[in-house]
């Protein structure tokens, strides 16, 4: 109960809320309506899972080029004038101009799951050659007296796997998005959260690579107190094996739940429409000048 103000009668608080005539305002009930839009939005959000998970790989070894790369770094012959962060200025070229290279030759084919798979390629390729130079790297520690001091190896040998580091980055970053946006094609309010959604990814895939590192550390014992006490080559190793397994399977996920060639054909029809708008404008200004 409640005591107005004027003559100290009671006042019920359930017609608190009333409106102009006195009449008790009720709270909306729920419409069918809002309940369909949000099973269409979940719908649109498990319709990307299977990317989800095959981007995982991809996060992984992005993980590893952020931290396992880099700490090759501390043991070649390296020239103090150079900084190690012009590894990740290669990345971000690279990682910029290969777009710039790939739709260049997008006659080829026009499907963005086709560009993710070239990415997926790239990312193989740099955990070969990582593997590789680990190997001889190894080799070189085993031959030397002072097992702490720099091999004679060229810090240049570290540019190729950072440069299709930064190319896989690019095209399965820029095919994912475009596969994205498609997919929340008539939703605003996730449309919008491409990028977002790429850092969630990218961020589970440096946890996976922790977790790999511990699980690897504690029943193989690959990882030492210093890069010469650890074997990173078989870790390489593992990471090649995964990375091709999940390009088989990215394979037969992409063809069946992405298929590219709705999307060239949504791209053509964007372009049709554009190229139409553009005639309906040009259209009056050409009555305008005939008048």
């Amino acid at each position: 109960m409640r005591f107005s103000s004027e003559d100290g009668s009671p006042m019920n608080l359930e017609t608190e809320n009333i409106g102009n005539e006195g009449i008790p305002q009720e709270r909306p009930a729920l419409r069918l309506d809002d309940i369909q839009d949000d099973m269409v939005i979940v719908k649109c959000l498990l319709r990307m899972l299977p990317m989800w998970v095959m981007f995982f790989v991809v996060s992984i070894i992005s993980a590893t080029g952020a931290t396992f790369f880099l700490l090759q770094y501390s043991n070649l012959n390296v020239n103090n004038k150079i900084p190690i962060q012009m590894y990740n200025i290669v990345q971000g070229f690279s990682s910029f101009a290969i777009l710039i290279l790939y739709n260049q030759f997008r006659y080829l084919s026009k499907k963005e799951n086709v560009e993710i798979g070239v990415g997926m390629f790239c990312g193989i390729i740099s955990c070969i050659l990582a593997w590789r130079l680990e190997v001889y790297r190894l080799k070189e520690v085993g031959h030397l007296v002072d097992k702490d001091s720099n091999t004679s190896i060229s810090f240049l040998w570290l540019m190729p796997q950072f440069c299709l580091l930064g190319c896989m980055e690019g095209l399965t970053r820029d095919g994912v998005l475009k596969i994205y946006k498609f997919q929340m094609n008539g939703q605003p309010l996730l449309i919008s959260y491409g990028e977002e959604y790429m850092e969630m990814v990218m961020g589970f895939g440096l946890l996976m690579n922790i977790f790999l590192v511990l699980v690897f550390n504690r029943l193989k014992g690959w990882f030492g107190d210093t890069i010469n006490d650890s074997r990173l080559d078989k870790y390489y190793l593992v990471l090649v094996f995964v990375c091709l397994v999940n390009f088989i399977l990215y394979c037969c996920v992409a063809s069946y739940f992405y298929p590219g060639q709705v999307l060239a054909n949504n791209d053509q029809d964007q372009d049709n429409q554009e190229q139409q708008n553009h005639d309906l404008a040009d259209d009056p200004q050409e009555q305008v000048h005939e008048s």
